[in-house]
């Protein structure tokens, strides 16, 4: 008796599919978008707050909110579907309390997120749903007016324990050597609720807002499912229907 087993369709399918739905991007806060009075979505303008859904359950790089799309940096851990944020600065948890967005002159960065004036610390807090945990990979920070700063620290907590912990920070921003100073961890830093503090009380009053943080770049985990794009779609429906007519087969006696 001679059996046919169809082989090469399955395998291609199967590796296929694999390829396509492992194509996945981190979420990188870049903070680009604010709402006009009217609601609607414009770029970011010097002086105004972030919006408070900016960075939660990010889905893509572009996603769509109420009054327009929000816009965010592309890496290579997948989307956080599964994460919220929350900013402030000192000891006011509220989301958005005493924190801002500015444009330009902090070193190289554009458009990042500070503390007000006679604040302590800026503060980011990233929140998993139950059963998730934040995966936070790095973040930049820059002194204003394209200055160089000495901070007292930059700290990261799960609430109750330190995970990581820097003292006398160089914050990077003048036009020599390098234009910012970029925090990145070869492994991430993990946990259900991550606050990220930049500490500046050292700095005297009217400097606090001097110092601003952006491209925080972070994931979860587990990861988000990715589905397949469109055009991966069209593509597994050709290979299905080149492959079927012709088959290929092995022969087992």
């Amino acid at each position: 008796m001679t059996i046919h087993t169809r082989i090469l369709p399955v395998t291609c399918i199967a590796a296929l599919t694999f390829c396509m739905t492992n194509v996945t991007r981190a979420s990188i806060l870049t903070f680009d978008q604010i709402r006009d009075t009217s609601g609607n979505v414009v770029s970011t303008l010097s002086g105004n707050s972030p919006e408070s859904d900016y960075g939660d359950r990010i889905t893509s790089a572009r996603v769509n909110v109420p009054g327009g799309q929000f816009t965010y940096g592309n890496g290579g851990e997948g989307y956080t579907p599964n994460v919220v944020t929350d900013y402030y600065a000192g000891s006011a948890i509220a989301d958005n309390s005493h924190v801002s967005l500015w444009q330009n002159q902090y070193g190289d960065l554009t458009n990042v997120l500070i503390g007000n004036n006679n604040s302590i610390s800026l503060n980011v807090l990233l929140t998993a749903d139950t059963g998730f945990d934040v995966m936070l990979y790095g973040f930049d920070v820059a002194g204003w007016p394209n200055s160089d700063y000495l901070i007292n620290a930059i700290q990261i907590t799960d609430g109750v324990n330190t995970l990581f912990s820097q003292s006398n920070v160089l914050v990077q921003g003048d036009m020599s050597g390098l234009r910012h100073t970029s925090i990145q961890f070869a492994a991430p830093i993990m946990g259900p609720q991550l606050l990220l503090t930049v500490d500046y009380n050292n700095l005297s009053g009217g400097q606090q807002d001097n110092i601003g943080i952006d491209n925080i770049r972070f994931g979860q985990s587990p990861p988000a499912a990715v589905p397949l794009p469109h055009a991966a779609v069209l593509l597994l429906s050709g290979l299905i229907v080149l492959l079927r007519p012709a088959g290929l087969f092995r022969h087992v006696a």
